[in-house]
């Protein structure tokens, strides 16, 4: 169900349906972090109306940080405990998509105040990128490390392990003071609960497996974002400390390569090989025209029939391609005598025996010039490279070719430039 924004003078209350739905549906944010910063619509809406606060001019921006920064309370209202830092950066990443959601929605939010507070706090700078510390300055934070709040239980053992984890730290070459200490910390813990819960080894407990349960079942009750800080630092540290349970991920492929389309002189040894008087010389001189003519492939090759060509008023010879990709294509002008003595047989019959996938290749196999066969690929990037050559706009070479990536065209351009002329090319290029 849509909510519509209500007026703009409506009470803040009357928003809070078609503030979720506008973070539901708009705020660009994972489902369960939609919810999450929906969900305190409620308690802000209430906050801010014990503080006397009904409309939204006048929310301010201290009311709301107020909130962010309010001890946890049981139903009577008594205090149980203060929020800690994190728990206080979560109300407060929760406030700003609410506020962001009202005033996209046309809320009349006081967006720009006089020190801009209220921009800052919903469009925050970012942050300074840390530069990196000297070696020695991160050397001596870690020899130095100690919890300054252990969240674990007991620290007992925790002089057991800190040696090694030190180590480890260091051999991951943490660029700065911040990351180091923020690696001693996960990686303390993980390793205090493999050798106190576990009875286990750190190295061989340090799997993908373990680091989400410990993070995620042992440490259920800390919020997201310790969780999410936790999990990153013991994955960077992974690969260093047991690198057969955290494979390199695998080196990205190279951007493969264009089959290079024939020249004109194997063009002409290949059309004439298709012409040869032998066996199957109707179906060498169509898979000829369909691969290196039309630009078909093998499947569309092969389904073909005799009455797909259709002869243009120009005088000039059309596909009707038809399969997964129906559209008509013209047929180069290099192949027209073939198309002319494929009409002239006079066989009604299919082209291709058979409509198999293999069947235009095996066809192919047999339209020979020495030791090489015919390509079906390689005529399909000659009829490409063609139209390439002479000007075809890529918006209709795509439509003609049955769809082409622009990648592809692009990888064909530089066997295109090696045979135009200097002056072709100049007299090509007055178009616009």
């Amino acid at each position: 169900m849509m909510y519509p924004p209500p007026p703009a003078d409506a009470p803040i209350w009357h928003w809070s349906a078609a503030i979720r739905e506008d973070i539901m549906s708009s705020s660009g944010l994972a489902e369960s972090s939609a919810v999450r910063a929906a969900s305190g619509r409620t308690s802000l809406f209430t906050w801010l109306m014990m503080h006397g606060v009904r409309y939204w001019p006048d929310v301010t921006l201290d009311l709301i940080l107020d909130w962010a920064g309010e001890p946890i309370r049981d139903r009577h209202g008594d205090i149980l405990r203060d929020r800690d830092p994190d728990e206080q950066r979560s109300q407060r990443w929760k406030a700003k998509h609410i506020i962001a959601a009202a005033i996209g929605m046309g809320a009349p939010v006081p967006l720009l105040d006089d020190d801009g507070a209220m921009r800052d706090f919903l469009h925050p700078p970012p942050k300074p990128v840390r530069e990196p510390d000297d070696p020695a300055d991160i050397a001596d934070a870690v020899a130095v490390w100690w919890p300054q709040r252990w969240r674990h239980g007991s620290v007992r053992n925790l002089d057991k392990v800190l040696p090694d984890v030190r180590e480890r730290v260091l051999a991951a070459e943490p660029a700065n003071v911040h990351r180091a200490r923020r690696d001693m910390a996960a990686l303390s813990g993980f390793a205090l609960w493999a050798v106190n819960d576990r009875h286990s080894d750190p190295v061989a407990m340090h799997t993908q497996n373990n680091v989400e349960v410990w993070v995620t079942r042992v440490n259920a009750s800390e919020d997201d974002d310790w969780k999410n800080r936790a999990r990153g630092a013991l994955r960077r540290l992974g690969p260093v400390i047991n690198p057969s349970a955290w494979p390199r991920p695998p080196q990205p492929i190279p951007r493969r390569g264009v089959v290079s389309p024939y020249d004109a002189k194997a063009e002409m040894q290949f059309r004439r090989a298709a012409m040869l008087p032998r066996r199957d010389r109707r179906a060498r001189m169509w898979v000829y025209i369909a691969a290196s003519g039309a630009g078909l492939d093998g499947t569309e090759t092969a389904a073909a029939e005799f009455d797909d060509l259709i002869e243009r008023p120009d005088g000039r010879w059309e596909i009707v391609v038809r399969g997964d990709r129906p559209r008509r294509v013209p047929i180069r002008r290099a192949c027209l005598p073939l198309v002319e003595g494929l009409v002239a047989m006079e066989d009604r019959r299919r082209f291709v025996a058979s409509d198999k996938i293999s069947a235009a290749s095996q066809v192919a196999q047999r339209i020979r010039v020495g030791n090489e066969s015919l390509s079906l690929t390689k005529s399909r990037n000659t009829f490409l490279a063609a139209h390439l050559e002479a000007g075809t706009p890529p918006a209709a070479l795509s439509v003609v070719a049955g769809g082409v990536a622009y990648g592809t065209l692009d990888r064909l351009l530089p066997y295109v430039a090696e045979r135009l002329d200097i002056r072709d090319a100049v007299e090509q290029a007055l178009g616009p």
